[in-house]
């Protein structure tokens, strides 16, 4: 556990009680603080281990800081109300991340964030370096909440995953390496517009100090953009572009496609820096294995197979995953986000059909008319068993693809719960097909 040993004897409130904050709990209580603990959902019962005390009868006056959890505003589009009067005390609003910081681990950090492929990078560089027998400790927006890791040393590395909501809240980030992958709308009405966004994501390189590396990606002006701006303070800035990405890369199925090119190279740039070497490096790659909902296959049976990327949550996203293979049958739809379809709209050229599933369907198959074959299936088992009996049918049969474009809170709790439904219902039909096999 990193642990704020600087923070004994503060009083600190800790707003949000899923993974990070009961993580934020433990490690301050290892500290010596005096913690104040509240969830807007769920009560002592659900956490007995944790006594709670309402927002409202905290000791505001003398409180030190308040830990939130990401899911929670504290600024757009309405701050959560223990926000709000954090504010106007001026106490400040940090993250679970920020603790983990403050406990001063000894490993250089690592920080990949982006709107997309920031989970596969960050998991990536991860393996390799475990592979390479390197020291690692992973987690932050992936994984393990930061400050539940383990130091693993000035020999080891330390790599998180940072989202746009924690890069806000943690005022001690100071990378040794920063990769900023892409940037496309996202989350904007938690940062009053696309510029906020924008410069939530600037803040893991604006942290970095004289000696340190940034790596960025290739894909968008926002990121260009910023690529010049950090070169000019003089920090040292590499740019990842997919034809950078090693050999290994070519051969995986788990980096399939031009998006995991570039995700590859800004792994492989930052292991470089880290001491790894060409061959160590591809030797990682080639062991790599997909996280689960991104480009993750689930299952396969003759000629067709299932593509699982419920992950790809947005437009952009989607288009990567269209892009990375051929004859598909697209499973798309949920709750539309901002950007709807508009930027896969030049990335059809693969799709046999589209099947269109959620609130967003309609909407969605207007957009396509003209570009591909649609069906308004309207959930998930009707249109996987509609996209495999038409890739049975034809002789080449194809990928069925879930690379939804939208939210799944329409119809699922998460876009775990739907990928998950989605590789159940492949290996079924799979299975119950003779020659099935599940990935």
């Amino acid at each position: 556990m990193l642990v704020p040993h600087d923070m004994n004897g503060q009083a600190i409130g800790v707003l949000g009680l899923g993974g990070s904050g009961i993580a934020a709990v433990a490690a301050l209580r290892a500290a010596g603080a005096h913690v104040f603990a509240f969830d807007d959902v769920k009560s002592q019962h659900d956490i007995p281990e944790i006594l709670m005390t309402s927002w409202q009868e905290w000791p505001w006056q003398n409180l030190d800081a308040m830990v939130i959890s990401p899911g929670i505003p504290h600024h757009h589009p309405k701050p959560h109300p223990a926000a709000a009067l954090a504010t106007s005390l001026n106490i400040d609003v940090i993250s679970e991340v920020e603790l983990a910081l403050r406990a001063k681990p000894a490993a250089p950090l690592v920080v990949i964030t982006g709107t997309n492929g920031k989970s596969t990078t960050t998991a990536l560089i991860g393996h390799c370096l475990k592979v390479a027998g390197r020291a690692v400790a992973i987690g932050g927006n992936l994984g393990d909440p930061a400050s539940s890791l383990d130091d693993p040393g000035t020999d080891g590395v330390l790599v998180l995953e940072l989202s746009s909501y924690q890069l806000e809240t943690t005022p001690s980030l100071a990378p040794a390496i920063s990769i900023l992958l892409n940037i496309s709308p996202d989350h904007l009405d938690r940062h009053g517009g696309m510029d906020g966004y924008i410069a939530a994501k600037a803040i893991s390189l604006d942290r970095l100090g004289p000696n340190s590396l940034a790596i960025i990606g290739d894909g968008d002006d926002h990121v260009r953009a910023l690529a010049d701006t950090t070169r000019q303070r003089g920090i040292k800035t590499l740019i990842a572009r997919p034809d950078l990405a090693p050999e290994a890369q070519r051969y995986s199925a788990s980096l399939a496609g031009l998006h995991n090119a570039e995700n590859a190279a800004a792994a492989a740039l930052a292991l470089g820096a880290l001491g790894l070497d060409t061959d160590m490096i591809n030797r990682g790659i080639e062991g790599y294995v997909s996280l689960p909902h991104r480009l993750q296959p689930v299952a396969h049976c003759g000629k067709i197979q299932f593509i699982n990327d419920s992950k790809a949550t947005n437009g952009v996203a989607a288009a990567k995953a269209l892009l990375a293979f051929n004859d598909i049958y697209w499973v798309a739809g949920g709750l539309a986000k901002q950007d709807g379809l508009a930027p896969l709209m030049d990335c059809l050229g693969a799709v046999k059909k589209a099947y269109l599933i959620g609130t967003a369907a309609a909407e969605f198959a207007a957009s396509l008319t003209g570009h591909c074959q649609t069906a308004i299936c309207g959930d998930l088992e009707t249109a996987t068993r509609a996209a495999f009996d038409d890739a049975s049918a034809a002789a080449d049969g194809g990928t069925i693809l879930l690379a939804p474009a939208a939210a799944s809170f329409d119809q699922f709790s998460n876009f775990g719960a739907r990928g998950t439904a989605f590789a159940a219902l492949a290996q079924s039909l799979c299975t119950n097909r003779s020659g099935g096999t599940h990935a």
